[in-house]
């Protein structure tokens, strides 16, 4: 029986992802010396900015939160046989509902408001979780299709809502009016700028976990991803349990959603997702579908953010190379792991 406990295997599960870090590492180095920087320096920069300082800590803090939870919706997808590559989609879908929230309870305490903004959020993304769920269940139509599609539906969604009717008039842009104070999250170190969401989002992770490991339905989600064909026999209802894997997924990624307005934008904007649906699958094939190695997954790749960040500032490092380097950091691993199933 699977307990949970993280995979082990001391350096033979290690030296991959050392392996990795490094390649990516020396990819960004690459990039810094042909832009004619001094790249032990950039590299060391990297580190400062993302854990040196305060500010950059709490930056570093905010961005763990909304991957940590996409990885996890991914993550609980994967665990079901499903993938759900719509995040994005329901990171928005649940700000939107998050940020009509707010305007709603605008006149309630805040015990009411901030509960009601989270709880709307985890329903957006779960009702975007819905669609592709039912039809994968009851129709057999791919959930790929239909949760890539429903990413556009999202953000047009979006874009009507913060150029439209919730538009802020002075602001020239496409933001919507700023939430009232009494439905932003409170600060987990005010000084660093760091909101609580992260503990959401530990929470989060714990809980999955918890599902996967301690639960019948569980076992269930996990027979049903390892050989839907044996579970069925077995009596596992598949098509509900499927079903449900997707709505839970997707009320993951709206919970990152409700957390980004209501914890750092404080508004719903046009580009508050910069391609964490993307991240979070990396994170999720990066930490072997497992809950609680995505934990320092996320935060890995938020340091990688925010550092990288900072080199465009200092060196001029486009902010594309970001995506370079994870992409140097998947390709090493997937190539490990090849190697690794064919002997």
């Amino acid at each position: 029986m699977t307990t949970g406990a993280a995979p082990r295997g001391g350096w033979q599960a290690a030296w991959p992802y050392a392996g990795a870090l490094a390649i990516a590492l020396a990819v960004l180095a690459g990039l810094v010396a042909a832009l004619g920087g001094n790249a032990s320096e950039a590299l060391a920069g990297v580190f400062r900015a993302a854990f040196g300082t305060g500010a950059g800590l709490g930056q570093t803090l905010n961005k763990t939160t909304p991957l940590l939870l996409g990885s996890l919706a991914v993550v609980l997808g994967l665990r079901a046989g499903v993938f759900n590559i719509g995040v994005d989609g329901q990171i928005y879908a649940g700000a939107v509902a998050a940020t009509g929230a707010a305007f709603l309870l605008a006149d309630v305490p805040r015990a009411v408001a901030l509960p009601g903004v989270l709880l709307a959020g985890l329903a957006g993304g779960a009702a975007w979780g819905l669609l592709p769920g039912l039809l994968r269940a009851r129709m057999g139509v791919n959930e790929i299709f239909v949760t890539v599609m429903l990413n556009f539906v999202a953000l047009f969604l979006v874009e009507y809502l913060s150029t439209g009717p919730w538009n802020d008039p002075t602001a020239g842009e496409a933001i919507t009016r700023a939430i009232p104070p009494q439905a932003t999250l409170p600060w987990l170190f005010a000084r660093a700028g760091a909101h609580a969401g992260v503990l959401l989002a530990l929470a989060a992770a714990g809980g999955v976990w918890l599902l996967l490991y301690r639960t019948v339905f569980g076992y269930e989600l996990r027979a049903t991803g390892d050989n839907p064909s044996a579970a069925l026999v077995g009596g596992v209802p598949v098509a509900r349990v499927v079903a449900v894997a997707l709505v839970a997924s997707g009320a993951l990624a709206g919970l990152a959603g409700a957390v980004e307005v209501s914890g750092f934008h404080y508004r719903l904007i046009l580009g508050l997702s910069p391609g964490y649906g993307m991240m979070a699958i990396l994170i999720a094939v990066l930490s072997r579908r497992h809950p609680l190695l995505a934990v320092p997954a996320a935060l890995g790749f938020a340091a990688l953010l925010v550092g990288t960040d900072s080199l465009q500032r200092s060196v001029g490092l486009p902010a594309s190379a970001v995506f370079v380097v994870q992409a140097a950091l998947l390709l090493v691993l997937l190539a490990v792991e090849g190697v690794r199933r064919a002997r």
